[in-house]
């Protein structure tokens, strides 16, 4: 199975939240609660993967690393 690019799971999760805040804004009750916190979750994962997007090299590098120091058997 392909993986889908950072970008392209950016740009999915922004368009599902954008959807999920206009249901949020129409709904009332207990539905209100649910929606509020369905908003939350999919900001929460839209900011982790602008953060891994912004960091990748980073995290590229820091797994490199670690997959070197595993190879020497270095301790974690």
């Amino acid at each position: 199975m392909a993986e889908r690019s950072i970008f392209a799971q950016i740009d999915e999760i922004k368009e599902v939240l954008e959807q999920r805040r206009r249901e949020h804004l129409r709904s009332h009750g207990r539905h209100e609660r649910a929606a509020a916190e369905h908003v939350l979750r999919l900001e929460c994962v839209l900011k982790t993967l602008e953060w891994v997007r912004d960091n990748q090299d980073d995290l590229k590098a820091y797994a490199r690393n670690r997959r070197q120091e595993a190879e020497r058997g270095s301790p974690k």
